[in-house]
This record gives C-alpha cells, structure tokens and sequence, in this order.
C-alpha cells in the first residue's frame, strides 16, 4: 500500500477526477490566490506609503537588510527578492537617499557594493512591521486559525511541488 504523501498515491487520487474538473478546480485556486494578493498588496501599499512614504518593494528591501545586519550585496540582494540588478539599484538609491540605509564598496570586490540600514531605517522598519503585520491581521481575522493553518500547509505543499531543488522557497 503507497503512503499518502507517496506521489504515486497521489496521481492515483488524482486520475479519478476528470481532467477538465481538475484543470477548472486548479484555476480557481490560482485566481482565489491571485485576488487576495492583488488585496492584501493594495492595503499594504496605501497603509505603509499614508504611515512611511514606503512602497511594498521598498519595504521588501528593508525587510531583508533588517534580517542581514551586516547587509547585502546588490546580487544576493537581488536574488532574495527576486528581482532584477537594475531594480534592486533603483529602490536602494531612493532608499538612501531618503536615509534608510547607507551603500558601501565591499572589501572583496571594489565593483561591488553592499546595502545596510542606518538606525533611522531600522526604526523606521521596526515600526512599518508592526503596521505590515495590523494589515495581514486584518486580511485575514475572518478565517479562524486552523483554517489558515490548513491552507499554508497546503500552499507549502504546492511551493515544494514545483521548487524541488529549493531555488524559489522564501521562508517558513
């Protein structure tokens, strides 16, 4: 007897739906993902922009030099949030001329630079967190706790289905 999380137990599961139910069930669940990010996103933006004169890609980046005191590289900077070299240079030039953080040549490479907060943008983040967390709170206060739990474990199980060699995970 194959296991439930055996992929062979699975495709089995999966071959006594009709394909065009399927493919119809699978849509609906991209578009349902879609709306509540197009949501959440436009509050987030207009909460953090009305408090901070943040964006949520600046925010984004404040996020990930918050977690790397020591800071980033402009390409691991990059890569973490999945964008482009030129628009990671885009939001750190706006970012430090606002005072946010403060870019320096690495002592590696003198062709490359690393981004860290400057204690104004480190409070400045500490405080848009706990407006980014009011937001999220508030998108998702009608569901109840387990119902959440269910629906990350199953958007988790979906990511490592089609991540297997772990290029696009972005935490728990």
């Amino acid at each position: 007897m194959l296991a439930a999380n055996d992929p062979g137990s699975q495709e089995s599961a999966l071959s006594n739906v009709p394909d065009a139910e399927r493919r119809a069930a699978e849509t609906r669940l991209w578009l349902q993902v879609l709306n509540l990010h197009r949501i959440v996103y436009a509050d987030l933006n207009t909460a953090l922009s009305e408090r901070f004169g943040l964006s949520v890609p600046k925010f984004d980046v404040l996020s990930h030099l918050h977690r790397y005191p020591e800071g980033l590289a402009m390409g691991e900077l990059s890569r973490k949030l999945k964008v482009s070299n030129g628009n990671v240079s885009g939001l750190i030039a706006r970012l430090g001329k606002d005072g946010y953080l403060h870019k320096e040549m690495t002592k590696d490479d003198r062709r490359s630079f690393r981004a860290r907060l400057t204690d104004h943008g480190r409070r400045v983040f500490e405080e848009a967190l706990d407006v980014h967390r009011q937001v999220v709170a508030a998108a998702m206060a009608s569901s109840p706790t387990p119902q959440i739990d269910r629906l990350t474990e199953g958007l988790k199980a979906l990511v490592k289905g089609n991540d297997a060699d772990g290029r696009r995970d972005d935490g728990p």
